[in-house]
């Protein structure tokens, strides 16, 4: 399910909340990686138990993550995996997909000369798609495992973390 141009506001209900995932992180669900995968798992569980609170990541993501890390290592595509990155993707009780837009493209490009001007230059360009993506959408996190993403938390203005579970609540 992609998202419309603007998230719906109002009609009586509570605002949604979107947390922005760069494809790093579903990588890493993808392949199990240790120390990762379970805490991914727990914000899932978190995800799918409150109705208003989404996992939100650009359409691109769907073509960056081709495959898993086993079929990386033996060269060799298996169904069963893609079946299994289809069926994360098809999940829009957990994740809704932001199309790719021109507006999003001239905010990346905004975010990249503004990065460059202060000498923040490190990433690539669908690294800047991601970060305009989630300033675009208004998410109230970014959670990615490359730690040159943190430096440009300033110049969007949404906190850029690894993915972590939120303490429970007490009542």
């Amino acid at each position: 399910m992609n998202l419309p141009k603007k998230p719906l506001e109002g009609h009586g209900m509570p605002e949604a909340r979107f947390l922005y995932w760069d494809t790093n992180v579903f990588v890493a669900y993808l392949n199990n990686e240790a120390g990762r995968a379970l805490i991914i798992e727990s914000i899932f569980d978190e995800i799918l138990k409150e109705k208003n609170f989404k996992i939100t990541t650009s359409t691109i993501t769907i073509s960056e993550v081709a495959w898993v890390a086993q079929e990386k290592l033996k060269r060799t595509l298996l169904p069963q995996e893609e079946a299994r990155i289809d069926g994360l993707w098809e999940n829009s009780a957990l994740i809704e997909f932001i199309d790719f837009n021109e507006e999003i493209a001239y905010q990346a490009r905004t975010i990249m000369r503004n990065g460059m001007a202060r000498g923040l230059s490190r990433l690539k360009p669908l690294d800047f798609i991601h970060l305009a993506s989630a300033e675009w959408l208004g998410a109230i996190e970014i959670n990615t495992y490359d730690n040159k993403f943190a430096s440009f938390t300033n110049l969007i203005n949404i906190p850029i973390k690894e993915p972590h579970i939120n303490q429970a609540k007490l009542f």
